[in-house]
C-alpha cells in the first residue's frame, strides 16, 4: 500500500467517525471525553475570542454557575460540528 493510498483511507475512516460521533451519542464519548470548561477554555478549544463568546452566548450551548459561564466541551463540539457559527 502507498502512502497516498494509506492517507486517503485513514482520512475516509476519521470522517467516518467524525460522522457517525455528530449522529450518535456513544461515538461521541469516545472522541470528546465529558469535560465542563471555562470561558478561557472554551475560547481555546473554539477558537473564538472571549469576548464573542460572552456577547454571543444566547446562540451557544452554555450554563452558568453564579456568574460564571461553563460550557460542556461535548456540546461546543456539537455545535461546531453543526456549522455552530456566531
Amino acid at each position: 500500500m502507498t502512502n497516498y493510498e494509506l492517507e486517503k483511507l485513514t482520512k475516509g475512516i476519521a470522517a467516518e467517525i467524525i460522522r457517525k460521533a455528530t449522529e450518535d451519542e456513544r461515538f461521541l464519548d469516545i472522541l470528546v471525553p465529558p469535560r465542563i470548561l471555562n470561558l478561557e477554555e472554551a475560547s481555546a478549544y473554539t477558537k473564538l475570542p472571549k469576548n464573542t463568546l460572552y456577547a454571543k452566548v444566547s446562540s451557544i450551548p452554555h450554563m452558568k454557575k453564579g456568574k460564571r459561564l461553563l460550557f460542556s466541551e461535548r456540546s461546543l463540539y456539537r455545535w461546531m460540528m453543526k456549522g455552530g457559527k456566531v
